[in-house]
C-alpha cells in the first residue's frame, strides 16, 4: 500500500543513519544515567539491557535490528557493558561526563555495525496492510492485535491523511472474514498519546486509553518517537527529552470495535 502523491522526500543516507545510531545511543545513556539516579537499587546491567536498547545496534549482535535472540553473554558485549558500567561508577554524579565517556566505549562496536543495519529491511518483516500487521487469531472477547511500523519512508505514516485509512480498512478487512474478529486493540505505545494518531479513531477508543505507562523499557513503543520518518534522528522530542528528563509521549494501549473504527475512518475513505 503506497501514499497518495509522487513527490518524495529523499531516504536518509548511510551517513544520516550513522549520526542517528550515534546520536540515539547518547540520547540513552543520557537518559539512562538520569533514570539510575532516581531509582538508586536498580542494577545497572539491568538497566542497560532493559530500559536502553544498546546492545542492538552494536557488532555484539550478530543478527537483525529486532533479533529473535540476545547474546547477552557474548564476550564483545560483555566487556562494553563492563567498560561503560566502571565509567558509570565514576561518575554517578556526572551525567554529561558519563555520557561522553560511555559513547566512546560504543562507538567502535555501532559503526562496525553501521552498514548491515542501514541496509536490514527486517523492521517491516510480516507487515501485511501497509504500516500494520494483524496478529494471528483472535482473544475471548473477539479483539485482534495489531503493530505498527513506517513502510512508506522516507515519508511519515502521517503525511497522506488518507493512508493509515485504508491500512486499517484492509486489516479490518482480512481479520473479520478470517478470524471473525469484532475488535482490535493494541498494546502500549507512544502515538496512543499522539494527537495526529488519536485523530482517526472513535470516541470508543479514546475511552478505552489505558494510563500512561512511564515504567521505560527498550523497545519502540517507548524509543519510536525518536526516529523521524525518514528514519532520522527527532532533533525536537530529544531536546525535551534532556530538558525534562520525561519523554514527549509516553505509552497507553487501547481497543474498539471494528464497527466503530469502520465508521471512523470513513471520512478520509
Amino acid at each position: 500500500m503506497k501514499l497518495s502523491g509522487n513527490q518524495l522526500p529523499l531516504p536518509a543516507t548511510l551517513e544520516e543513519h550513522r549520526e542517528y545510531l550515534h546520536k540515539i545511543v547518547r540520547l540513552k545513556l543520557f537518559f539512562l544515567h538520569h533514570w539510575l539516579s532516581e531509582h538508586p537499587d536498580e542494577d545497572f546491567r539491568h538497566a542497560i539491557r532493559c530500559r536502553v536498547d544498546i546492545y542492538r545496534k552494536t557488532d555484539a549482535n550478530p543478527l537483525n535490528r529486532n533479533p529473535p535472540e540476545l547474546f547477552w553473554n557474548s564476550e564483545k558485549w560483555l566487556c562494553m557493558e563492563e567498560r561503560a558500567y566502571g565509567i558509570y561508577t565514576a561518575n554517578k554524579n556526572n551525567r554529561d561526563n558519563f555520557e561522553a565517556e560511555a559513547f566512546e566505549v560504543f562507538r567502535p562496536s555501532i559503526d562496525a555495525r553501521c552498514r548491515r543495519d542501514y541496509e536490514d529491511s527486517s523492521r517491516l518483516d510480516g507487515f501485511q496492510c501497509g504500516s500494520l500487521r494483524h496478529g494471528i487469531g483472535v482473544g475471548k472477547n473477539g479483539e485482534n492485535s495489531f503493530h505498527i511500523a513506517n513502510a512508506v519512508a522516507p515519508h511519515s505514516i502521517f503525511d497522506d491523511p488518507s493512508y493509515l485509512p485504508r491500512c486499517f480498512r484492509e486489516l479490518m478487512d482480512f481479520v473479520e472474514k478470517e478470524y471473525g474478529a469484532t475488535r482490535i486493540f493494541v498494546h502500549p505505545t507512544w502515538l496512543n498519546s499522539c494527537s495526529r494518531w488519536l485523530a482517526i479513531f472513535p470516541e470508543e477508543w479514546l475511552e478505552h486509553l489505558t494510563p500512561e505507562l512511564e515504567d521505560v523499557a527498550w523497545h519502540y513503543g517507548f524509543w519510536g518517537q525518536f526516529i523521524t520518518g525518514r528514519g532520522t534522528f527527532n532533533e525536537k522530542h530529544a531536546a525535551y527529552l534532556r530538558r525534562t528528563c520525561r519523554f514527549p509521549f509516553y505509552p497507553r494501549g487501547s481497543w474498539c470495535t471494528i464497527a466503530a473504527m469502520r465508521r471512523s475512518i470513513a471520512r478520509w475513505l
